[in-house]
């Protein structure tokens, strides 16, 4: 991946997200059974909460209402812990980004602008266009251009993101660990995996990366998983989301924790017409 390193293109392309104890009292086992039971019930289209639509319902209502949404705007602030241990602190350095996002979904367009701050670093700004003509990012003074070979899985990514529809498909890989809350007029799907749970991923990934080897990498790293994606209760759009993922990888033969959470508010609905590139960053070569 040359330049754009495999660590760029897994935050570039990021959602695209405590092991468990053993059960062994009979208080833990009949918390088990129970959440088995909410689990089989969501699959059939049963919610055990009453008053509430079940997670698959909801689904297929989000969907629906989401082919009527062609574009928005989202305002995002992500958080990054990195180091050897979640444990040893000293070791540990952190970013904070935040960015405003304008989405067109249909052709699939964005543009992005945000500032990351890397400990005490000042802030780094960086803008990025996704259309047609390719990916293209501005930081630190130069326009890059995304390599035509990567390009397929930012597109995917994002589309998977960025799409209410192709967002639910993807949720529903995971249905059975989907629950439905209601908060303020709002609807709230939330997903948690964690320990052996995160070999369920497999579908979820593999809904995300057009590479299989991309998706398997990505699942092999998951160590937790917490999604939550909100919507209005009578328009059925996507106010905003609340993602955390915990990862573990080896560099230079030593392990590699990682910590991102990912928080988004999103309306601005239909406004958006066009993402237009700078003629400058057109004129880069990959």
């Amino acid at each position: 991946m040359n330049r754009w390193g495999k660590g760029l293109l897994a935050a570039l392309i990021a959602f695209s997200l405590a092991g468990c104890a053993e059960v062994g009292t009979a208080e833990e086992q009949a918390a088990v059974a129970e959440m088995t039971s909410k689990e089989t019930a969501a699959q059939n289209g049963v919610n055990p909460e009453a008053g509430l639509p079940a997670a698959g319902e909801l689904i297929d209502r989000i969907a629906e209402a989401g082919r009527g949404l062609n574009s928005y705007v989202q305002e995002s602030q992500s958080w990054i812990s990195t180091g050897v241990s979640p444990d040893d602190e000293s070791a540990t350095f952190t970013s904070e980004t935040t960015t405003t996002t304008e989405y067109i979904l249909n052709p699939l367009q964005m543009y992005q602008k945000g500032s990351t701050i890397v400990a005490d670093m000042g802030p780094v700004i960086a803008e990025s266009y996704l259309t047609d003509s390719g990916f293209y990012m501005y930081y630190d003074s130069y326009w890059r251009k995304m390599p035509v070979g990567l390009l397929e899985d930012i597109k995917m990514a994002t589309q998977v993101q960025s799409d209410p529809v192709r967002r639910m498909e993807q949720l529903k890989t995971i249905l059975p660990y989907v629950t439905v809350s209601e908060e303020e007029g709002e609807y709230v799907l939330s997903a948690r995996l964690s320990g052996d749970q995160t070999k369920d991923l497999e579908r979820f990934y593999k809904f995300q990366y057009s590479s299989e080897k991309l998706a398997i990498e990505q699942l092999s790293l998951v160590k937790r998983l917490s999604i939550e994606y909100r919507v209005n209760k009578q328009t059925y759009w996507p106010t905003g989301t609340d993602d955390e993922m915990v990862t573990e990888d080896l560099l230079n033969g030593q392990g590699t924790y990682r910590e991102v959470k990912l928080k988004t508010s999103i309306g601005q609905y239909n406004t958006v017409k066009e993402i237009v590139i700078p003629q400058d960053a057109l004129k880069v070569e990959e």
